[in-house]
């Protein structure tokens, strides 16, 4: 039987939503076979992307020069992290090849290139309700489980999809929509994650946004966010995190948990590692957390439930990149973000590939806080979106040429 390119491409959606519902449901580690059956479907995923990044690799010729080289020295750069981690341990390569948060989380631009395809993102709109079903199904299992981080990876997809409009689904859709954002909302205030509700009053503040004010003023709007955004960047990593986060403290009472992980990642790393990371399986020792697991099991007396004081990871996506590639990493990422989401908004002429802009700008603009990249299907939609917004053609479509290719009804 002859697999089109349609059918790999959904199955290894498919593969990589398994694997998240199996992974947190059985919290593999080290190395067994449960983990080696779980892990299989994200490395199907993998291959399954890669193979079809590669015959489509003609494709990026629709790019301006400048996003070409960018493009390419970002996946250049990123080969480079992870080669830096070679290692001739079993561990390493199970943790650098199994774990969505290390070398897969840097190959993840290749989907550009998916996204190049406009037709794709059927597929993509197809696969959305499978994972929404998954997560529907999960959360039955609530009180048998312990709740962690991965219950969020599929549950985030809701943003993406009232971004670009519950309209592209029939009435089953648009419920299972409805119901997913209730349980995103639940898991949110079980987990305690601000961050959720932050990232889904962005999404629809620019929904609102889109709404309500015409485009002189929108536009102008989001060039100051663009501004802002930036200024904030620049002080961060200038002046500091902390002082951001005074700033902020001064005019609303909020609980800083991000000071100390810039403050410690930076100090840590010398003038060299700033430049060119750790590599993908860089890690870095945190003061912060090793006091706390001393004062939890010695003074309190309970079980430490956190972080290892040696961290393989950071929670804020940019810092993240810094610990793995460093700023090379940084910038690279940054710039692709910044360019495709200004054409997105200012420069095209139909509502699909606007929406795709706000959202890789949020997700720009939250990376400062949180979402540090993983091999995971927010981050897929992510490369494929950056894709189709820097490609001239779609930008040029209306919308009566663009949603006939896009629609799944």
């Amino acid at each position: 039987m002859y697999i089109t390119e349609k059918k790999l491409l959904k199955w290894s959606l498919y593969s990589n939503a398994i694997y998240i519902a199996l992974f947190f449901l059985f919290t593999p580690d080290g190395i067994s076979v449960q983990k080696i059956v779980i892990t299989s479907f994200l490395l199907f995923s993998f291959i399954a992307f890669l193979f079809l990044c590669y015959k489509n690799r003609a494709k990026i010729l629709e790019l301006s020069l400048g996003s070409r080289i960018v493009f390419k020295a970002l996946i250049i750069w990123s080969c480079v992290t992870i080669i830096r981690s070679f290692s001739l341990s079993i561990q390493d390569w199970v943790t650098n090849f199994g774990n969505m948060y290390m070398a897969l989380a840097w190959l993840t631009p290749m989907l550009l290139i998916l996204g190049l395809k406009i037709e794709n993102w059927k597929i993509v709109l197809q696969t959305i309700p499978f994972m929404f079903s998954i997560m529907i199904l999960a959360f039955f299992f609530i009180p048998f489980l312990e709740l962690n981080a991965e219950w969020i990876w599929l549950l985030r997809l809701v943003n993406f999809v009232l971004l670009i409009g519950l309209y592209h689904y029939g009435l089953k859709g648009r419920l299972q929509a409805y119901l997913i954002i209730v349980i995103y909302l639940i898991v949110a205030l079980l987990t305690e994650r601000r961050m959720e509700f932050l990232y889904l009053a962005m999404v629809f503040g620019f929904l609102l946004m889109d709404k309500l004010f015409e485009v002189r003023i929108r536009k102008s709007f989001i060039k100051y966010i663009i501004i802002g955004f930036l200024s904030v960047f620049i002080i961060v990593f200038t002046v500091g995190y902390e002082y951001v986060s005074n700033i902020v403290a001064s005019f609303i009472d909020f609980q800083d948990s991000r000071t100390f992980l810039f403050k410690e990642l930076m100090q840590e790393l010398n003038y060299t590692e700033k430049i060119i990371g750790r590599g993908s399986l860089g890690t870095y020792f945190s003061e912060f957390m090793d006091h706390t697991k001393w004062y939890t099991e010695e003074i309190l007396k309970h079980k430490w439930w956190g972080d290892s004081a040696t961290r393989i990871t950071t929670e804020v996506g940019y810092l993240q990149m810094i610990l793995k590639g460093g700023f090379i990493m940084l910038i690279l990422n940054l710039l692709l973000f910044l360019y495709s989401s200004y054409l997105a908004i200012f420069k095209s002429n139909n509502k699909f590939i606007k929406r795709l802009g706000y959202f890789i700008l949020i997700l720009t603009i939250i990376s400062l806080i949180e979402f540090r990249p993983a091999f995971t299907p927010i981050f897929f939609i992510l490369w494929m979106a950056i894709g189709t917004v820097l490609n001239k053609k779609y930008r040029d479509m209306d919308d009566h040429e663009i949603e006939p290719l896009i629609t799944i009804k």
